[in-house]
């Protein structure tokens, strides 16, 4: 049964907030520091371009599959711990993703990373829906999607160090 309770708007504050938003800021952080590292040592590791675009996409590919199936498992046991699942299995396949230089645990890396991201997403989404009861999901929205986009910046830079 989902334990978790929607937030009134006057509840929805900084420090509710900020574990969230900070969550989707290093799975943003994490995917593309792990795609740029990919791009920059493709042909260290003998990939071709076919071959890396196919590492890139695998991400994306378990999401596609991925974020219907665990945005109903965060429906039925709720948000935070689908979340705290993807966010976990992200961060112990990011770890593996870094510290890889063959392409075939490479691509179960990134695999592997797009299907964390695929419960994190939709139940972190929902969460911030519940946020903004208070008739603000654009301002709530607004400013994870802020969040996320700083980790997309950020990754890649952090990964070119």
């Amino acid at each position: 049964m989902n334990s978790d309770r929607p937030l009134p708007h006057a509840q929805a504050t900084g420090s509710s907030t900020a574990p969230l938003y900070g969550a989707g800021f290093v799975t943003a952080f994490g995917a593309h520091s792990i795609a740029a590292g990919l791009g920059a040592q493709s042909g260290n590791i003998g990939l071709t371009l076919l071959n890396l675009g196919i590492l890139l996409a695998l991400y994306d590919v378990a999401e596609v599959f991925l974020k219907p199936v665990f945005g109903a498992l965060s429906d039925r046991l709720g948000a935070k711990p689908v979340i705290v699942g993807g966010l976990l299995a992200f961060a112990a396949l990011s770890l593996i993703g870094l510290g890889a230089a063959d392409p075939l645990i490479l691509a179960l890396a990134r695999l592997g990373q797009g299907a964390a991201a695929s419960a994190f997403s939709p139940s972190s989404s929902a969460m911030v829906a519940r946020m903004a009861r208070g008739g603000k999901a654009g301002t709530y929205f607004g400013r994870y999607g802020s969040w996320k986009s700083l980790g997309y910046i950020v990754g890649p830079r952090w990964a070119r160090a």
